[in-house]
């Protein structure tokens, strides 16, 4: 059977000599380049966008000593944004506090945004930079913000969000940052593969794998995850995050091919193109033809018909795509920075039901999939769309008791 496809996580190949120990040990949220980050993150979300720190790139080698990993690089902030139409616009930007070699990281920042197809990349420099590098800047199309720069482009960016004091400000308390980019050390080893592929694997995939490859690390660490605990609630909240992120790249795929059959768009998507689905059809007449019992894992996941119910909702809503990582991003680092306020509390009037709604069927997607307690998908609801419907939290409702879950009061059309 097709470990894509079977609910197995691809397994990894070892990692080189040092390099867990030095993953495990060094603190991510203690950085010294942190306050640049953060001062980007608050710009970003002023400009609509969702946000992802510290992603790292490495790929997998084969040396004398058989496969493993060597870590490429990292980018210091990741910008995910959007156009009108639902189209993705990414930004990269690196944050450096110290001064000095200005004009080299130009280019680097060139490449490294090239290589990660970055629309936008930025040079964020805690001093000021030589004149060259301004020079060099529209010859490169790498922008470049010194703290002069970066306070003029938050003018330019207003926003209705209160940032500074309610409870959208954990998203760029330095404490509050530091502890959502350490939540995942110290974790069970048992949780290990699942923390990695979210940190490594799941940047250097080809993206249709990623579809499946969420649902499948989650499945294989469904029976240590709990939802009483918060760390573990923060893992799943990133988790969302990922996956509503391997949609948007799935819905342009449906967008650009098959607008008129979506559910063979996704097919083809799921299974890495119209060839390797034809590969597989295939294999799997092949093996039954010889009297192997084949059951439709083989080709597709188990849950594709849910997959394609998913991801038509989100074909029909482009314009809630940023709300939706959004709303994941602020839960991660409200649940681990306990700050208990909802979706529908920390956004106020700008929140938008139909977004907190889709994040909610993530949630419940990826439960009902990976095999999950279900008070995962209880806590997803109770913090996104539950003050939105008039619901009652799942902590309220007696056991056995009838009353639709909290959030299904909210229903948006499928088509």
């Amino acid at each position: 059977m097709n470990a894509e496809n079977s609910g197995r996580s691809t397994r990894r190949p070892r990692v080189q000599s040092g390099e867990r120990a030095q993953q495990r040990t060094v603190g991510r949220g203690t950085d010294q380049d942190l306050p640049l980050k953060v001062a980007v993150r608050r710009l970003l979300w002023q400009m609509g966008c969702s946000t992802r720190l510290d992603v790292r790139l490495r790929g997998y080698t084969v040396g004398d000593r058989g496969p493993g990993h060597q870590e490429y690089t990292d980018l210091d902030v990741l910008g995910i944004g959007f156009t009108p139409a639902g189209q993705l616009h990414t930004t990269f930007a690196d944050c450096r506090s110290s001064s000095g070699r200005a004009l080299e990281r130009m280019f680097w920042v060139r490449g490294v945004a090239d290589f990660v197809e970055a629309d936008d990349a930025y040079l964020v420099r805690a001093n000021a930079v030589p004149s060259a590098a301004r020079t060099l800047s529209s010859r490169l199309g790498v922008g470049i913000l010194t703290p002069d720069d970066l306070a003029s482009m938050v003018r330019v960016f207003p926003t209705e969000l209160d940032l500074e004091s309610g409870p959208l400000a954990c998203m760029f308390d330095l404490h509050g940052v530091g502890a959502h980019l350490d939540s995942h050390s110290g974790l069970s080893r048992k949780l290990a593969p699942l923390v990695d592929y979210l940190d490594f694997d799941y940047w250097v995939y080809e993206p249709y794998r990623n579809l499946t490859q969420v649902v499948a690390h989650l499945s294989d660490a469904a029976g240590t995850l709990n939802p009483d605990d918060r760390v573990h609630r923060t893992l799943f909240y990133d988790c969302a995050w990922h996956y509503a992120l391997a949609i948007v790249r799935a819905l342009a795929f449906v967008r650009s091919t098959r607008m008129a059959d979506v559910p063979a768009a996704v097919r083809i998507y799921a299974a890495g193109g119209e060839l390797a689905l034809r590969e597989k059809n295939q294999m799997a007449k092949l093996l039954a033809r010889n009297g192997f019992d084949i059951d439709s894992g083989v080709v597709h996941p188990p849950y594709i018909d849910s997959l394609i119910t998913l991801i038509t909702r989100f074909l029909v809503h482009p314009s809630e795509l940023a709300d939706v990582l959004r709303y994941a991003e602020y839960l991660g680092v409200a649940e681990i920075t306990r700050v208990p306020e909802t979706v529908g509390q920390a956004f106020g009037a700008s929140v938008r039901p139909v977004a907190a709604k889709l994040f909610a069927d993530i949630c419940s997607f990826l439960v009902t999939s990976a095999g999950l307690r279900p008070e995962f998908k209880s806590a997803a609801r109770d913090r996104s769309v539950v003050d939105l419907t008039g619901g009652v939290p799942s902590n309220l409702v007696p056991p056995g008791d009838a009353q639709q879950e909290s959030g299904d009061q909210l229903t948006i059309p499928d088509s």
